[in-house]
């Protein structure tokens, strides 16, 4: 049993639930969706480019992909596993000259950074004109659960927040939208919520329990399953209410 004097642990890189399975999974499918109106061959930077799970499907695409991370061993697996180009460097110091990108795409990534508004003006310097952002984070400050702690998430966003500081960027806000509600909303509370408690408190090298549920995560027909029961929040994207948000944005 776990007690108070157990030590916290937080996420190895690579190794946190929302890396792999269905709920990553359906929000990859939400980024495509959105990336496949794309031109052709057109060149995405994907920032934080992470495991290159998204990479790998912009280059299904027919994209020119392009990556940074501020982690060695991302853009090291990212270089080995994809087709993509990624650097090793800071958000809010984008290493590219302006207007380099046709597109820029950065999943669940802003809500780490301690200066979000800086990188997202960084976003925009890179982006050029007509060109294209997508972007996800935690919605709600009032959905802050130990998740986040254990995610070492920085904030969690308000709809008109985020797309204030996108439009102080210079970018026309094409849609900002709230996504998961509410089956992916409750996976987050009946699932995720307790499994993370127990990772936080355990080793999960040593826990059989948390490695029976990572290779459960990792099975394609199950992770297919729950993605398609995921797919029933569609018929509820009118309620402004989720635990994401996916925002679009235009380079004025």
């Amino acid at each position: 049993m776990s007690s108070a004097t157990d030590p916290i642990h937080t996420h190895a890189w690579g190794t946190q639930p929302e890396m792999f399975g269905p709920r990553h999974e359906y929000r990859l499918a939400i980024f495509t969706r959105e990336t496949a109106k794309l031109a052709p061959a057109s060149k995405v930077l994907d920032a934080a480019i992470g495991l290159g799970q998204l990479a790998g499907r912009l280059e299904k695409q027919g994209h020119r992909v392009f990556g940074i991370d501020y982690s060695f061993d991302a853009a090291l697996h990212a270089r080995r596993t994809t087709g993509a180009k990624p650097v090793v460097g800071d958000l809010t110091l984008l290493p590219f000259r302006d207007g380099a990108f046709d597109a820029v795409t950065s999943g669940e990534t802003l809500e780490h950074l301690d200066d979000d508004e800086e990188a997202i003006a960084e976003i925009g310097r890179v982006v050029r004109s007509g060109g294209r952002c997508v972007v996800t984070v935690p919605a709600l400050r009032s959905l802050w659960t130990k998740s986040d702690d254990y995610y070492e998430h920085k904030r969690r966003y308000g709809r008109d927040e985020l797309a204030a500081i996108f439009e102080s960027a210079s970018f026309r806000v094409e849609r900002a939208s709230f996504w998961g509600f509410p089956i992916v909303l409750v996976y987050d509370y009946v699932f995720l919520l307790p499994m993370n408690l127990r990772r936080a408190r355990r080793d999960v090298a040593s826990d059989a329990a948390l490695r029976g549920v990572a290779t459960v995560g990792r099975a394609k027909w199950l992770v297919r399953l729950v993605q398609a029961i995921f797919s029933a929040d569609r018929f509820f994207a009118f309620v402004p209410f989720g635990p994401g948000l996916l925002l679009v944005g235009v380079r004025r």
